[in-house]
């Protein structure tokens, strides 16, 4: 088993997105993205900028074990995750945080110039695509698509001091390497809280948006 944790700095929806099938790591964090692959556990936590949790107080926003790794030209085209496209006229968030923002211009798209980006709120400049979150995103190459995830968005987990995983200072790029047996106790402590899946809303979602929960802060 192997657990690498990173700190978040915005919880849009967006990355990690989890929406439609299942969870998706699709944009950002390259180097997880790039060297992470299935069976592997990946946390991500709040942070000062996002939450102002201090350091060693850091909050879980999500946790994800990854099931399959797409190439992000791959992903664009599966029928599975095609709800995961933004759709920019819908109303509401949740479609418009569509992962799924890069189209393969050429068979066996490789480069950052062979992918077209869609428009989406989060990785895009003044009214045109965004050239450095292109390349940043599609040098990561691969989408991590969870099997099992817990997804609490503004209302993060906290984590008892003695089951906390090894949790970064600051920003990481390949995330931080929990031992093991630490690792087990931190998951089964997670799976002991709620049932899989979304059991809250991202951070900038508006308040009127995280109302509809069940008993056990699942989002409906």
């Amino acid at each position: 088993m192997r657990l690498f944790t990173y700190k978040l700095v915005s919880d849009t929806g967006f990355a990690p997105n989890p929406f439609g099938e299942t969870l998706t790591l699709a944009t950002c964090k390259p180097q997880i993205r790039h060297c992470k692959g299935k069976g592997d556990w990946i946390a991500g936590f709040t942070s000062v900028s996002l939450t102002g949790d201090p350091v060693g107080e850091e909050r879980l926003i999500y946790l994800m074990q990854v099931a399959e790794k797409l190439h992000i030209g791959e992903y664009f085209q599966d029928s599975r995750f095609q709800t995961k496209i933004p759709d920019m006229t819908a109303k509401g968030p949740e479609a418009k945080a569509g992962d799924n923002i890069y189209r393969p211009c050429v068979v066996g798209a490789f480069e950052g110039e062979h992918f077209e980006q869609l428009p989406n709120p989060n990785h895009w400049g003044d009214n045109m695509p965004s050239q450095d979150d292109l390349e940043r995103d599609i040098s990561g190459q691969y989408v991590l698509v969870a099997g099992e995830y817990y997804y609490f968005g503004r209302d993060a987990l906290a984590i008892p001091p003695e089951l906390r995983p090894a949790v970064p200072r600051a920003q990481s790029a390949h995330g931080a390497l929990t031992e093991e047996a630490q690792a087990h106790r931190f998951i089964e402590f997670v799976r002991s809280q709620c049932k899989p899946g979304r059991n809250g809303a991202p951070h900038t979602w508006p308040d009127e948006l995280t109302e509809n929960r069940t008993s056990c802060g699942e989002y409906k």
